[in-house]
């Protein structure tokens, strides 16, 4: 049996989420375009990363993502023009 109960459009709305860090917007911003199965959560990582040590190692994941899914040169052009 279902029940009908009323509740918030969109409970998500109220949350106060932290400023992702630019250097991991950035990050994210290079997968844009990429379809591969993995870019989307490596970008939400991205978004929820809050310590910048973790930023070199997720650099490198995008640079992986990004040469499976362009080619290598590609990947480096992307990466190179975020510097």
């Amino acid at each position: 049996m279902f029940y009908d109960t009323e509740g918030t459009d969109n409970a998500c709305a109220t949350l106060d989420l932290p400023e992702p860090n630019p250097a991991a917007r950035a990050l994210a911003e290079a997968l844009a375009g990429c379809c591969h199965p993995r870019a989307e959560r490596l970008a939400a990582r991205l978004l929820a990363c809050d310590q910048p040590e973790q930023l070199p190692q997720l650099r490198g994941e995008v640079l992986n993502l990004l040469a499976l899914s362009f080619g290598t040169a590609e990947a480096q052009r992307r990466l190179r023009a975020l510097q």
